[in-house]
């Protein structure tokens, strides 16, 4: 296992500071400062997120890429996470998602990124609306991954499980249908552990299910289940020891991503995480 972290904290912290005059900046100078950060202190990776994603033009893009690549961090990439829904029955919002997947597996590739995590989109609550939403989820993700395999054939797709608050992508039974219906050994999971939380997961039957699957994990605490505050890890109410525990018991051995809402508490999060490992 590697223990890493997300650039959330950063790029949150470049919106608070109001220095900066667009979205691209506000990205760039964020991720700059995540990659700084790593190095300095010797973290093995960085979860790197493309929101906002105004670098989705050639020239952000360029510019952003030769600036990733200028450290020489270990980089893994979290496609755009506000505005998404790969899961809507209206076509022109679920393409445009998937053309936004696209663009960040090609940033992947190109600043040697093994791991994409993507979001499915949220729903409106009820059967009708989740049995929809996974219909369509299901067909997007095989569009997408046919895309993918040929163009960037070194990249993982991750797709991440949701909080309540979404309603959708939250149970073993609902996750499960995707990956069966996807039927593809070519899609895998990013576990967040503070969505579990919050949808009173159990993680031993999760676990027992996926655990083939998963090949990335968000260290992310909470104590509210109906919002996913990401403060500093062990200061709320998910149980770190427990999913040390199960995921040593399943041999994970792929990355640890300590994901916070800001750079606050950062480095104690690290050494909460080590003394558990």
């Amino acid at each position: 296992m590697e223990l890493g972290f997300s650039s959330l904290g950063h790029v949150f912290n470049s919106i608070r500071s109001n220095k900066f005059h667009n979205l691209f900046e506000i990205l760039l100078e964020g991720t700059k400062a995540s990659l700084e950060f790593g190095e300095k202190n010797k973290i093995g990776v960085c979860e790197v997120v493309l929101e906002p994603p105004e670098i989705f033009s050639r020239e952000n893009q360029n510019r952003f890429i030769d600036m990733c690549n200028s450290y020489s961090i270990k980089k893994q990439v979290h496609g755009p996470l506000i505005d998404v829904q790969m899961c809507s029955y209206n076509d022109l919002i679920s393409n445009a998602t998937m053309e936004s997947y696209l663009e960040s597996a090609k940033i992947c590739d190109k600043i040697n990124s093994d791991i994409l995590v993507i979001h499915p989109g949220s729903g409106f609550g009820g059967r009708f609306f989740r049995t929809v939403g996974t219909e369509k989820l299901i067909n997007s993700m095989k569009n997408l991954l046919k895309i993918v395999a040929q163009l960037c054939p070194n990249v993982k797709i991750c797709i991440e499980n949701m909080p309540r608050r979404a309603h959708f992508f939250n149970y073993i039974e609902e996750i499960n249908q995707f990956f069966d219906e996807v039927n593809r050994d070519d899609i895998f999971m990013t576990w967040d552990t503070s969505h579990s939380w919050t949808c009173d997961i159990n993680l031993e039957d999760f676990w027992e299910k996926f655990h083939k699957i998963i090949k990335n994990i968000h260290l992310a605490d909470n104590d509210n289940k109906e919002s996913d505050t990401h403060p500093e890890l062990g200061s709320a109410k998910v149980d770190f020891r427990e999913i040390i525990d199960i995921i040593k018991k399943y041999n994970y051995r792929d990355n640890l991503i300590v994901e916070l809402s800001s750079t606050q508490g950062l480095l104690s999060s690290f050494e909460f995480i080590k003394k558990l490992l």
